[in-house]
């Protein structure tokens, strides 16, 4: 198992891990990232009508390997 840490990105503010999780597989980060989402969005959200959130994963030598994001939009049709 690899060190990996989930930084956050609201809006372009990053926020940074400095405890990391221990992930067995690309595809255990990769789950972990989409997870977080939407427990952030609920912090956040509503916030206006446009909301970026990411969860940018990188590995313990500083390299980002994994990006999730999530986007909000909200707009009048009339």
């Amino acid at each position: 198992m690899k060190m990996y840490f989930f930084d956050v990105s609201d809006n372009g503010n990053i926020t940074r891990d400095d405890v990391g999780v221990f992930c067995v597989s690309d595809a255990d980060v990769r789950q972990k990232a989409i997870e977080a989402l939407p427990g952030l969005a609920d912090e956040v959200l509503p916030d206006g009508d446009r909301h970026e959130i990411s969860v940018i994963v990188r590995e313990e030598n500083e390299v980002y390997i994994f990006r999730a994001t999530l986007l909000f939009t909200s707009h009048w049709l009339r």
